[in-house]
């Protein structure tokens, strides 16, 4: 089974979780359900009173959870730009997350024998790895860049390949980049909302520090869905 046998797999759901937390947030301030707003408000003032700690527990829990197969890696880049700001918030989720991805994939890589292969091989994991098998540099780093299959299944299936560790870390690093900086200034366009909820509704979308990381992200899905599509025609010529 290739890609082009799992021709309904798109499902981009780190874009689209970003997108749905935007609109709620967005809704919420539109009915007014200020005790909503006043928990997140509560929070942002325990994270100011134990910043460095709050700060720490953020990229422990990141990176332990990065080990499961949870779609966490969205929520704590939002959550980055949120409570921690764009450049400190995306920098401390990106070193995370580089960290949790690479312990899984040595993880993997040490446990990882012929049976765990057979048995991605016939799961969701297959299409994946024959990628990675066949360029495991590029197709790590665009399937980073790109959010088109989960997380956990990338790092996985990379642990099965001949990339070395370093070239997992580098590539994986550079990968991450775009998409952490993208989730992480969603998230702090979220912390903008609560600040600028006096706006009617929608027009909150209409303020730069929202409106922007959005269009950002609507461009990350659109470009999600057209490599999707192409990584299938090619899966298809290659099966063919």
């Amino acid at each position: 089974m290739g890609l082009s046998g799992n021709r309904r797999a798109f499902r981009p759901t780190g874009p689209l979780l970003a997108l749905g937390l935007v609109v709620v947030l967005v809704t919420l301030a539109w009915l007014g359900m200020e005790h909503v707003f006043g928990v997140l408000e509560w929070l942002e003032s325990q994270v100011e009173a134990h910043f460095w700690p709050a700060l720490a527990a953020y990229f422990v829990a990141f990176v332990l959870l990065i080990l499961t197969t949870l779609p966490v890696g969205t929520l704590f880049c939002l959550a980055g730009g949120y409570f921690f700001g764009l450049g400190l918030g995306a920098g401390t989720a990106l070193v995370a997350a580089t960290l949790g991805a690479t312990l899984t994939y040595l993880l993997v890589g040490a446990l990882g024998g012929q049976r765990v292969r057979e048995w991605i091989r016939h799961g969701r994991m297959e299409p994946w790895l024959r990628l990675l098998e066949r360029d495991a540099t590029w197709y790590l780093i665009l399937l980073r860049v790109i959010p088109i299959t989960p997380f956990f299944i990338v790092n996985a299936a990379a642990g099965l390949t001949r990339i070395g560790p370093l070239h997992f870390i580098l590539a994986s690093g550079l990968g991450l980049v775009p998409t952490t900086f993208i989730y992480a200034a969603v998230g702090r366009g979220l912390e903008a909302i609560t600040e600028a909820r006096e706006i009617a509704g929608p027009k909150l979308l209409l303020e730069p520090a929202i409106g922007l990381p959005l269009l950002a992200l609507v461009g990350l899905l659109v470009v999600a869905w057209v490599v999707h599509h192409r990584l299938h025609r090619q899966a298809a010529g290659a099966d063919g």
